[in-house]
């Protein structure tokens, strides 16, 4: 089945113009057989939710909850992921997508944010939680390759205003062998559709996501 595994709603990610509803229909008519919400998880967009990291994680995990049962009811599964960014001396803002993540996961671990790359990874492998750098070759914005050992993989990206750099980005992965995914970068309701990462059926959670990326690291891809 074809999951997105890059996806942002408008709750949360105020980049996106896709509310949860708008974003559970758009993926149900477009075929698809679930699909990852890795909502923004930074700083500057976190203190946008409140002052205290109880209202920050409230306000991110009620976005996730809100399209899951909007989901449930359509029924097309919404799986819990982030976009978690951070800040290194070299580069103000690198991004990496969680998967296998849950609630408690998120509830236990706050201020994901103010992590090294290296403390995120490490509590990411501790848990069981897949991490991957976002968009690694998108110099439009100041993103570059990190260090390959701590991440377990990176994704071919399809977002419409800048270049996916395929090439670049599997030569990247197969040099570190890393995992691969494809997603859409979805803040816009025509994105619905344009990208995927193909799935066995039977992958039906967040977790089960995670267990299948590590049996095949570099599923099948789909994009437009």
């Amino acid at each position: 089945m074809k999951i997105d595994t890059h996806t942002h709603t408008s709750g949360v990610s105020f980049c996106s113009e896709v509310s949860p509803e708008e974003f559970v229909e758009r993926y149900r008519d477009a075929g698809y057989g679930a699909v990852v919400l890795t909502n923004h998880y930074s700083r500057m967009y976190m203190f946008r939710y409140g002052e205290t990291w109880e209202d920050q994680i409230k306000i991110y995990l009620d976005e996730y909850r809100k399209a899951r049962e909007i989901g449930a009811r359509a029924g097309l599964p919404v799986f819990l992921g982030a976009e978690v960014a951070i800040s290194t001396p070299e580069s103000p803002y690198i991004e990496f997508l969680l998967y296998g993540a849950d609630e408690e996961f998120l509830l236990s671990n706050p201020r994901l944010y103010d992590k090294s790359q290296a403390e995120l990874y490490r509590i990411c492998n501790d848990n069981g939680v897949l991490m991957f750098q976002s968009h690694p070759f998108r110099d439009e914005q100041g993103h570059f390759p990190q260090d390959p050992e701590f991440m377990d993989g990176t994704e071919i990206n399809c977002h419409p205003y800048f270049l996916r750099h395929e090439d670049k980005v599997r030569e990247f992965a197969d040099k570190h062998g890393l995992m691969l995914v494809c997603g859409s970068d979805f803040h816009f309701a025509y994105q619905a559709g344009s990208a995927a990462t193909i799935v066995d059926d039977d992958v039906a959670s967040a977790k089960d996501l995670a267990r299948y990326l590590r049996r095949v690291p570099r599923p099948e891809t789909f994009y437009k």
